[in-house]
């Protein structure tokens, strides 16, 4: 019965998979994290139980959010430029592509997407190297 309705499930098989992939490594991420998360508190409370100091480290971990983490470290600038040029490059080669594949045809215009927005980061890198850097 099973294998009478494979042939009308088999053509959804591979999106709900390809959807799913996703979302099973999003899970896996936050339970590890939580697990390693778990562990740290454990070694926190036997470290206290024991009497023993607990090292800075740990503490520090757990007080600073991965959120405030990111706006403590210094950004790099080049970052930017570094998305610019790799947008730029996708756009460019996109056009190449379906400008040989189809000339004539508008899909070399698929690639102009891309490239504005390689542009467009590209001039937000030249604003923002010119702004002083703020403590």
């Amino acid at each position: 019965m099973f294998f009478d309705h494979i042939e009308v499930i088999s053509p959804l098989l591979i999106p709900i998979l390809a959807l799913l992939i996703p979302i099973i490594a999003i899970l896996a991420h936050y339970l590890g994290k939580a697990h390693s998360e778990r562990q740290r508190h454990e070694t926190i409370r036997e470290l206290a139980r024991a009497g023993q100091p607990i090292p800075p480290e740990l503490l520090a971990d757990l007080q600073d959010s991965d959120w405030q983490r990111a706006r403590n470290t210094q950004a790099n600038p080049n970052r930017i430029l570094a998305a610019a040029l790799v947008n730029v490059g996708v756009g460019l080669g996109l056009m190449g592509m379906f400008a040989t594949m189809m000339p004539g045809a508008w899909l070399w215009s698929i690639g102009l997407l891309p490239l504005c927005v390689g542009v467009g980061l590209a001039l937000y890198w030249l604003v923002e190297r010119k702004q002083p850097l703020q403590p």
